[in-house]
């Protein structure tokens, strides 16, 4: 008996996606100072032939097309970014559809993007980029462009993007310079697509859900320039990228991995959005006892390295001081100096990683006793294994030093996607850099308390 396959519910209406007309590629060429005998209708039919006969057809459908919100546009309600509809796809979205959007356009973003691309294994996000140089005629150089744009698009998807989409994302890409007078076009635009793949409408599920963002920057030097004959440097940078969920699971454990690595500025909302995405946040956080296991203490913790589907973070709780050594110097007249081996770094019984390029800051007030002590942490790979290294103490004639370490209590909590759940596993000790020296031992039994 075969498996039944996996599918993901989604309510989508059928539509008919954004044609590329006449009319509409009439502004487009008038806004690179293109008129007269190129705005025949005849002109036109010809040129919007041309161009769709070079674009590739794939089996990837859309749901919804954004383009960035010019100031004078309401953003839409329920995205990080400020987005409006650019055009419309092979089909209209739900509110359940759009349910997905804030976590596909949290990963589609070109440093999550990039992160899970370059972190995590298990990631499926392809990628393509084009770089065109050419000297064309103004005509040439837009349906090149066109052309272009529409493969570069389509070619991060391993099935391809369906023509009638591709047609509706560039339907409006050539767009108006804000400067009229310039001499040269130059501009920088995008779209945020969501995809769907294998669409039942009567069930309401698909195969596949996903996301592309596509950028671009088309430079046609001296533009209105028109004189008979006449070449233009045309200039055309494409950025596409893309990732397809066949399963909700994986898109939540890859969602968990990057918001652990990002942090929590990614849900302080709009005040902490920078260009329309969250800023990144790289505290973490460290509590007075072992919390509980759930996303936001998941969020809040340090990422390791993925191994595996599951995405796993180091949860740091109970801050304390252990005693490394003290010297009595109140019988002597000549200080006294001694060379002590200090050991820092975590003490799992397996290797664990921190992640790549990462660096997290954490940093608390602790107070043992009498001993008030600051602990400010850069977490950096450096400490996913335990080194040591050799301090040097002195202690003046007549007087008696005791000296601490700060330490942590540590644990890994795991996020399994299969179950949607989170949960403890290995346990381990940080022994961090902090030294503190004071003139008299803590007493025995004192509790240490985070006071800040």
């Amino acid at each position: 008996m075969p498996i039944p396959q996996k599918t993901i519910k989604i309510d989508l209406d059928p539509a008919t996606p954004t044609a590329l007309t006449p009319e509409e590629l009439k502004k487009q060429l008038h806004n690179i100072g293109l008129n007269c005998e190129y705005t025949d209708p005849s002109f036109l039919k010809e040129y919007i032939k041309d161009v769709l006969a070079s674009i590739p057809n794939g089996a990837v459908e859309t749901y919804s097309i954004l383009k960035p919100a010019a100031k004078s546009e309401k953003p839409l309600e329920g995205m990080l970014g400020d987005f409006v509809e650019s055009s419309v796809g092979n089909w209209m979205p739900s509110s359940t559809a759009l349910g997905y959007a804030a976590d596909l356009e949290y990963l589609v973003y070109q440093e999550h993007f990039d992160w899970l691309h370059a972190n995590r294994p298990s990631f499926t996000g392809t990628t393509d980029a084009e770089n065109f140089k050419r000297r064309y005629d103004s005509v040439e150089s837009i349906k090149s462009a066109f052309a272009n744009l529409a493969t570069t698009a389509s070619s991060a998807l391993v099935k391809g993007l369906d023509k009638g989409s591709i047609e509706s994302v560039f339907s409006n890409a050539i767009s108006p310079l804000d400067d009229a007078q310039a001499r040269d076009y130059d501009k920088k635009d995008s779209r945020v697509i969501f995809l769907v793949e294998g669409y039942d409408p009567n069930t309401k599920e698909a195969d596949a859900i996903g996301v592309l963002g596509v950028d671009w920057h088309l430079m046609i030097k001296d533009y209105k320039h028109k004189k008979q004959a006449v070449k233009h440097d045309t200039t055309l940078d494409v950025t596409a990228r893309a990732v397809l969920y066949s399963d909700l699971a994986t898109m939540q454990a890859d969602l968990a991995a990057a918001q652990a690595h990002f942090k929590g500025r990614s849900f302080g909302g709009r005040g902490y959005l920078v260009g329309g995405i969250p800023a990144r946040d790289t505290t973490v956080e460290i509590y007075d006892q072992r919390p509980p296991a759930n996303g936001t203490t998941f969020r809040k913790s340090l990422p390791l390295v993925a191994t595996s589907q599951k995405a796993q973070v180091i949860v740091m709780f109970a801050p304390d001081l252990q005693n490394i050594g003290s010297i009595d110097n109140t019988r002597s007249k000549a200080t006294s100096s001694y060379a002590k081996s200090v050991t820092t770094g975590f003490s799992f019984s397996s290797t664990q990683e921190i992640s790549i390029g990462a660096e997290f800051e954490a940093g608390i007030v602790l107070v043992k006793g009498k001993v008030t002590v600051g602990f400010s942490i850069s977490f950096t790979e450096q400490y996913s294994k335990e080194t040591s290294e050799t301090i040097n103490f002195t202690v003046p004639p007549g007087e008696l030093a005791f000296t601490y370490q700060g330490t942590l209590q540590s644990q890994i909590l795991e996020y399994d996607p299969a179950t949607d759940a989170y949960s403890y596993q290995a346990e381990s000790r940080f022994l961090s850099p902090i030294i503190a020296t004071t003139a008299e031992p803590i007493v025995a039994g004192a509790k240490a308390a985070i006071i800040a």
